[in-house]
């Protein structure tokens, strides 16, 4: 049986394993920086397309944001068929692409993305 000094398995952790370690911290480092970027740049375009949409719901999801806003009209005092304009927005991850879908009587419609097409861009 032979006996391995302290020191001899301290330098075989530092040889074998720091470096490996610190490839990992690097990593992480890099992925945390990008994430961090990539919600930034979301937020941004979330916040822009809601100012559009007094109103509206936001709701965070994995990587996405989802953007709700209804509006409903029904004649003021009398039952009735009441009529929703409503429009869901999807951000994705990086805030690179925007998924509209509306619904509604046209002229609401044709506010809400003339609405959207004068929102600021950074």
């Amino acid at each position: 049986m032979s006996t391995i000094s302290a020191a001899h398995v301290a330098r075989e952790i530092t040889r074998r394993l720091y470096p490996l370690h610190a490839q990992a911290m690097e990593r992480t480092a890099r992925l945390t920086t990008y994430q961090q970027a990539e919600t930034r740049a979301r937020r941004a375009v979330t916040a822009a397309v809601a100012a559009a949409l007094p109103g509206a719901r936001i709701e965070e999801k994995h990587r996405r944001t989802r953007i709700t806003w209804q509006h409903t009209l029904g004649p003021a005092g009398q039952h009735g068929p009441a009529q929703v304009d409503s429009l869901c927005a999807v951000v994705g991850p990086s805030g690179e692409w925007v998924q509209v879908d509306a619904c509604g009587r046209p002229d609401s419609i044709l506010l809400m993305l003339a609405a959207l097409t004068q929102v600021p861009r950074e």
